[in-house]
């Protein structure tokens, strides 16, 4: 401590320490001049002697210093001088910034974004002591799960009520659309959280009081807690919002607090309300799910009590987990507990975001590495100018880990001022991008809402921006150091290193530059690849008419209509649109093409086992939906009038249509019309049948780009669907009048089946234009490298291209000559990025639509981009050498 504090000491009073110290030398000298004149010399040979004695006082200031400061004035000196060369070489200095700003840039943004989603500690005092719990279940009772990992409402009473390692177990849903009534009527979505939610949590509303134990009573008065942008949006803020009564589905809820702005809720959109989970029967669309002991909806976190680990946690629950077992047989769960992080639930969902992450962070580090590369072929090209200067050093003594050192502070400058650029840009611009792409990225039929994630910076992106910094620098910097440093003196102190060594740096920058194109032409192919797919999208036929058609969404269940009430709603409702000038026709379907919610039904043979079952795309549609979507009937028949006004959900045998794909997957080229399948929830033992009275043509109604393998159409709808030939707008403002008439407190959207695809070519284009913007960064910074590597080899080789023309080569023979030499490790490397290439594009394959992963539209186009890029680059760099005059290359 003693000597780090004399070095501040000296750093920060450096002009009083010198002048001290040139005084001590000073003494130290007179003091032996004056012993020496005792002796007897005289005056003069006095002081020659001292002085002889003595030594260099220069050298006597340096070795003073090396002990007062150790290695950190040489450090200093490094960095004082390194900031002079690279002031003295703006343009070079200017480009290798901008470069590695671009690289690190983009890393660090994305790591911002994965960081925010992934790693990120929970927005709770104490959070590191929050847990999030998931079980994963394998036989035993089961009615449904709305997610993985997640637990009915008896399981999380059994881990509340046993856990003792965990001072809180809260439990919260996915987010429930309800419908807020008054005076303007509205669709909002909330959570329903267990009644410890705020305790667990540790933070109170800022109005109000939180959830209490008996606002989950049998019978509790239903209560809410609204979140703040609700409460500012729909209640104008107002003082007295505590106490009142508002309707959530037609029911009253009493309003007990308003959620502190910043109050933590799961999932990437902010709730509008947090209301207890007792009040689900009330707010829910799936009735009897809060007192189903086997219908999976809820998810749990837990909070540490003091001193306990996370092992002790997964043995307690695991404990439990054996209990619950016993009392269920056949059922063996697995619990899995993690410290909480914003995607609360461990595995599944975790596992998925954070394998999209690592891709992410692949494509991103690949534009780092070409950045690495590129700044590195400039460093060889201006190794090469310096190549004097290194000697000389080398010459009079200099170590080569000193002039290591010396170049590689160099480096670490330029990466420090890129990383500061480019994190500082990608700070704002992806925290703008994200709040942009994230709403765009839901589907049509949802509310707008608020962003849930804090893409704020903390000590990880600090971190990760200093290390990325760090090992970018010595990547980059560290090969060219060590090939600069090894110089041949004698032919370089004779000023002939012109054509000295260079096989071997020769050989660095072709590796270098191979490896810039390898990894350009695996962006560049891949985003060839994604611009085919999202032409796609735009071009592709789904197999059902989706112009001039819209579709009207609600949902009657959420306002307590009853079964007959709903029905006679919806017939009106339809034989009203229908007599709307302009539209042609209306049919009812539960679920329009490609939209947000899709039912399941398990299927199997008569003749198979329980354990055979497949699981099928389920939709219940009128018979004219067929028609008015444009899917022909292929074989057999649509549903009668009859049938679907008899259509009952308990019916032993229901008539169905299902999907050609079906047909093909179930009896091949047989004839299905008039078999018969067994539906039902097989682990429950309630079955029917379904009997076929028709087979449609296949569509991409769930995903674009797919056909479901099993898809079922039974009697039945919820949803209109309609064909117009009038104005969009004016019908929608028809219907809703319609609607208000109908019941004021229905709340409707209504949709073109268009904006369905669009959300599909929505998702497609932000990852399309992501990818994009990285392979035309990389193309951009390859092209920088290949003309480095030419401008480099043509500095290298002046000597022999004059020497070529003046014994008769001609500008275009020299041109050739150079572009040969230079082109090979493009064409290497082009190559290597081709198979690699290949195979990346099947990772894309998820995003791809109608476009196979080895598509060669997409890789050749790519392909002979990247090969025209390099060629350019290559000749705007070799012109110059080629039309040099000869005789002032051979004087020089």
């Amino acid at each position: 401590m003693g000597t780090w504090l004399r070095r501040l000491a000296y750093v920060l009073r450096q002009s009083r320490h010198e002048q001290d110290l040139r005084e001590e030398i000073e003494a130290h000298r007179a003091l032996r001049a004056a012993h020496l004149e005792r002796d007897g010399l005289t005056p003069p040979n006095a002081d020659r002697a001292s002085r002889r004695a003595l030594g260099g006082v220069l050298l006597a200031r340096e070795d003073v210093r090396d002990i007062w400061l150790g290695s950190w004035d040489t450090w200093w000196q490094d960095v004082r001088f390194g900031l002079r060369t690279l002031r003295k070489s703006p343009g070079f200095t200017a480009v290798a910034m901008v470069t590695l700003a671009l690289g690190i840039g983009v890393n660090a943004g994305i790591f911002i974004v994965i960081n925010g989603v992934l790693f990120r500690d929970l927005p709770v005092p104490r959070a590191r002591d929050v847990v999030s719990i998931a079980q994963t279940v394998e036989g035993g009772p089961f009615t449904a799960s709305t997610g993985l990992g997640t637990f009915s409402t008896s399981e999380y009473h059994a881990y509340r009520d046993r856990a003792r390692t965990l001072s809180g177990v809260f439990t919260f849903s996915n987010p429930a659309e309800t419908t807020l009534g008054g005076e303007a009527p509205r669709q909002m979505f909330g959570v329903l959280v267990s009644c410890n939610y705020f305790t667990a949590v540790q933070q109170p509303p800022r109005v109000g009081r939180a959830l209490a134990e008996r606002d989950c009573a049998p019978g509790a008065d239903p209560v809410v807690v609204l979140g703040h942008d609700l409460w500012t949006t729909a209640f104008g803020q107002a003082p007295g919002i505590v106490g009142r009564s508002i309707e959530l589905n037609r029911q009253a809820f009493t309003v007990v607090g308003v959620a502190a702005e910043d109050t933590f809720s799961p999932g990437p959109m902010r709730p509008q309300y947090f209301a207890p989970i007792a009040a689900d029967p009330l707010l829910s669309r799936t009735p009897g799910r809060y007192e189903d002991e086997h219908y999976r909806w809820l998810y749990l976190a837990g909070r540490r009590t003091g001193g306990v680990s996370l092992e002790q946690v997964r043995a307690e629950l695991g404990v439990i987990a054996a209990q619950i077992d016993r009392q269920q047989p056949g059922r063996a769960t697995s619990i899995a507990v993690e410290r909480a992080k914003p995607m609360l639930v461990p595995g599944g969902s975790r596992s998925a975001a954070t394998g999209v992450a690592a891709v992410l962070m692949t494509a991103f580090g690949f534009v780092l590495l070409i950045a690495c590369a590129n700044i590195a072929n400039l460093l060889l090209a201006r190794g090469a100018a310096r190549t004097q200067e290194t000697a000389t050093r080398l010459a009079l003594g200099a170590s080569r880990a000193r002039v290591v050192r010396q170049l590689l502070t160099e480096s670490l400058l330029i990466a420090a001022a890129g990383g500061l650029l480019g994190s500082a840009v990608a700070m704002w611009s992806f925290q703008a991008l994200v709040a942009l792409a994230l709403p765009a990225m839901l589907p049509p039929e949802m509310p707008a809402l608020t962003l849930n994630l804090d893409l704020s910076p903390d000590y990880r992106v600090l971190l990760f921006g200093a290390a990325l910094t760090l090992g970018t620098g010595l990547v980059f910097g560290l090969a060219p150091a060590l090939h600069a440093s090894r110089p041949d003196l004698q032919a370089v102190l004779k000023q002939e290193a012109a054509g000295a060594g260079s096989r071997r740096g020769g050989r660095l920058l072709g590796t270098l530059l191979g490896v810039q194109v390898a990894l350009s032409m695996v962006l560049m192919m891949s985003t060839g690849l994604l611009v085919r797919g999202l032409y796609a999208t735009h071009t592709i036929d789904p197999g059902f008419r989706y112009r001039d058609v819209a579709f009207i969404s609600f949902g009657l269940d959420g306002l307590r209509y009853e079964p007959t009430a709903a029905r006679a709603l919806l017939q009106r409702l339809r034989d009203e649109v229908d007599a709307l000038p302009g539209v042609e026709a209306v049919e009812l379907a539960s679920d329009p093409p490609l939209g947000e919610e899709t039912a399941l039904v398990e299927v199997r043979l008569p003749a198979e086992t329980h354990e055979e079952f497949r699981t099928a795309q389920l939709n219940a549609v009128t018979p004219g939906y067929f028609s008015l979507l444009g899917m022909p009937i292929v074989a057999g028949r649509t549903f009668t009038e009859a049938e679907h006004t008899g259509a009952r959900p308990d019916a032993e045998t229901t008539p169905v249509v299902i999907s050609a794909a079906t047909a093909r997957n179930l009896w091949g080229n047989a004839d299905p019309v008039g078999r018969s399948l067994v539906r039902g929830n097989f682990q429950k033992g309630a079955v029917g049948r379904f009997q076929v009275v028709g087979v449609v043509a296949d569509a991409q109604v769930s995903a674009l780009g797919s056909i479901d393998p099993y898809l079922v159409y039974v009697p039945g709808g919820e949803e209109l669907l309609f064909s117009t030939a009038a104005d969009f707008g004016a019908t929608a403002s028809a219907i809703q009048r319609i609607v208000r008439a109908l019941d004021p407190e229905l709340v409707i959207r209504v949709l073109p089946l268009e904006g369905n695809l669009g959300f599909w070519r929505g998702v497609s284009g932000i990852v399309t234009s992501l990818g994009a913007g990285l392979g035309m960064l990389a193309l951009v910074l390859a092209s920088v490298g290949i003309y480095g590597v030419v401008s480099y080899a043509v500095t290298r080789g002046h000597r022999e291209i004059g020497i070529r023309m003046a014994l008769g080569a001609t500008a275009r023979e020299v041109l050739f000559e150079i572009l040969r030499r230079t082109m090979r490790p493009v064409a290497v490397g082009a190559a290597i990025g081709i198979l690699a290439a290949i195979g990346a594009s099947r990772i894309l394959s998820a995003v791809l639509f109608g476009v196979s992963p080895v598509d060669p539209i997409g890789l050749g186009g790519a392909a002979l981009l990247v090969a025209g890029v390099a060629l350019a680059a290559g000749v705007l760099a070799a012109r110059p050498a080629a039309h040099a005059d000869p005789t002032v290359t051979l004087r020089a």
